[in-house]
């Protein structure tokens, strides 16, 4: 049966779905929103506009912060070096994707509706019936099922395995994948989920795996197999035309790709994207200002600067603007499962009480910042009183230092002690700014720099006493476990604790049935992990800025969350 609780609002939603980009059959789309939704600022009536004005053709011309690491498997990494090109190869989400008229609200993607049983244990979805793989081969409900299962529970063959995906503790427990008729895919979940569509619309969890081509590799014994092993074949809105590691990623139109603008044209509206590899944030800018670039990559070091945000203006008035996101939030986070003072809750809310959070903004994160929990402040689950929580007011710093020393003292350690940190080196700023906080109370920082490569690695490691984690949460309360969560269920998780406490908040999280249950579950979770034990201390935000030419129309910014909409299927060229 439908959802029961957000019957009211689907047909909307719906409608918004159909008027900005349509599936290519003639059945009205089925959309499922969350019980919550704020404005962003890409509204449908843009959309609209852009359906209306759009020019076809022409190649747009991106920078990409890196190469694109574990051979462009989205399953294994959440690094927007991939997911600024992968949105291009493999589509904006999976099965449901967050909408582009309004990110917090969930429409159909590679399936085109679903129904969910009365407890929420069980999924159907109906899988559009005219998407195809690049290769020309069709996309099914036995692709879904592949996908899922493998990043599920990853894959076995005789005594070789296969790791399932980096995020699969968000995907839940799920006994059966089965393929029913009609290109339908049934879900069943061990424990109810209402909210499984908020998960499931992540925009990282791409399916990029064609069974057709992976499962023989599989099968055979390479449980090592990345999408780049196979070609690249993806069902995206461009399909890959060159590769030159270090230097380039070309893709082009795919002339079969399945969706519609709201007037009935296909997408995309490009010829193609070449994405320029540009590790150093200045050689980008350089080679804007010059006319290379018809736009900025996504991704920490590479997002502007309140100085070189000047620059932009300086040099290209009236030829330059600037998409803004909420981004991540910059933090320490304890491993509590190495041996040392930190694992004393007194010492975490000490180092949460003493950093100067806001002085952290104009110092290391260019200018641009906020200050926030775990979400956003724009997000609609982020309490507007945060601001009064201990450590998170700048006018009661003094208190707080006060208390910060008295509960050192208290645990033992007032002549402080020597903490590991592993800093990724493209934040070096933010670590030396952490080294520089800390020694004043008397905790030596000691800084463990390393490259993006051994970064992926350490931080899922239990090697390092504390950490950043990476940058990006999800925007919906159900996606933060794969952050705040145990280690034992998700080795990406920001802190390293094996607190069962957590796993029964985040329980109770997922069998919330209306939203004023799901937001006391929420700040319970809040509550718990950052206030009372202080696994994590969140410091500030990030201002994500991207500079784009003026002729390049159609871009759809998220309010947050700068892996959201990379498919760039609605941009085109006013030139």
């Amino acid at each position: 049966m439908p959802l029961p609780l957000l019957a009211l609002v689907a047909a909307a939603v719906a409608l918004l779905a159909a008027a900005c980009v349509a599936p290519a059959d003639d059945s009205p789309p089925t959309g499922t929103p969350p019980l919550v939704a704020t404005p962003t600022p890409s509204p449908l009536l843009d959309l609209v506009r852009n359906a209306q004005d759009a020019q076809r053709g022409g190649i747009l011309t991106l920078a990409n912060r890196d190469d694109p690491p574990t051979g462009f498997d989205p399953m294994r990494t959440s690094s927007i070096a991939l997911h600024h090109v992968g949105g291009a190869l493999f589509g904006p989400g999976n099965l449901v994707m967050r909408c582009r008229e309004n990110m917090y609200l969930i429409c159909p993607l590679l399936a085109r509706r679903w129904v969910a049983n009365e407890d929420f244990t069980q999924w159907t979805f109906t899988i559009q019936d005219r998407v195809t793989w690049h290769d020309g081969a069709p996309f099914t409900a036995q692709d879904v099922k592949f996908w899922y299962e493998m990043a599920a529970y990853g894959a076995a063959v005789g005594d070789r395995t296969r790791a399932p995906a980096y995020f699969t503790t968000e995907l839940g427990e799920a006994p059966t994948v089965e393929v029913l008729p009609g290109n339908l895919v049934r879900i069943t979940l061990q424990q109810p989920s209402p909210m499984f569509l908020d998960v499931l619309m992540n925009p990282r969890y791409k399916i990029a795996h064609p069974a057709h081509l992976m499962g023989p590799r599989l099968e055979a014994g390479d449980m090592s197999v990345a999408p780049a092993d196979v070609g690249l074949v993806g069902a995206g809105p461009f399909r890959l035309e060159r590769y030159d590691p270090g230097t380039l990623v070309q893709v082009r139109r795919y002339e079969r790709y399945w969706e519609r603008d709201g007037m009935g044209n296909a997408l995309p509206y490009l010829d193609g994207i070449n994405y320029v590899i540009m590790p150093n944030p200045e050689a980008m800018d350089a080679a804007f200002r010059v006319g290379r670039l018809d736009g900025g990559a996504r991704g920490e070091g590479h997002y502007l600067t309140v100085e070189r945000m000047a620059g932009y203006h300086k040099d290209l008035p009236g030829k330059v603007y600037f998409a803004q996101m909420q981004g991540g939030i910059f933090r320490l986070a304890f491993n509590v499962l190495n041996e040392g003072p930190w694992q004393d809750v007194r010492v975490r809310r000490a180092i949460a009480l003493w950093i100067d959070k806001e002085a952290s903004i104009p110092s290391v994160l260019g200018g641009f910042g906020y200050i926030s929990p775990v979400l956003g402040p724009a997000n609609p689950f982020t309490s507007a009183n945060f601001v009064n929580w201990p450590g998170f007011n700048r006018a009661s710093l003094e208190a707080n230092r006060a208390e910060a020393l008295r509960l050192m003292a208290d645990a033992g350690y007032a002549s402080g002690f020597t903490m590991g940190y592993l800093c990724r080196d493209i934040t070096l700023p933010r670590c030396e700014f952490l080294h520089a906080q800390l020694a004043g109370l008397g905790v030596n920082l000691q800084l463990n720099v390393v490259d993006e490569a051994l970064w992926n690695l350490g931080r899922i490691s239990l090697s390092y006493d504390a950490q950043s984690g990476p940058n990006t949460t999800p925007p919906v309360p159900e996606g933060t476990e794969i952050s705040l969560g145990r280690y034992g269920k998700n080795p990406d998780a920001l802190a390293k604790h094996e607190d069962p406490q957590v796993d029964r908040l985040y329980q109770a999280l997922y069998n919330a049935r209306t939203y004023d249950q799901r937001l006391a579950a929420w700040r319970a979770i809040e509550e718990y992990v950052i206030l009372q034990h202080a696994y994590i201390v969140p410091i500030a935000g990030t201002l994500q800025l991207v500079p784009y030419r003026i002729y390049v129309k159609g871009l759809v910014i998220p309010p947050e969350d700068g892996h959201t909409h990379t498919d760039f299927a609605t941009v085109w060229l006013d030139k």
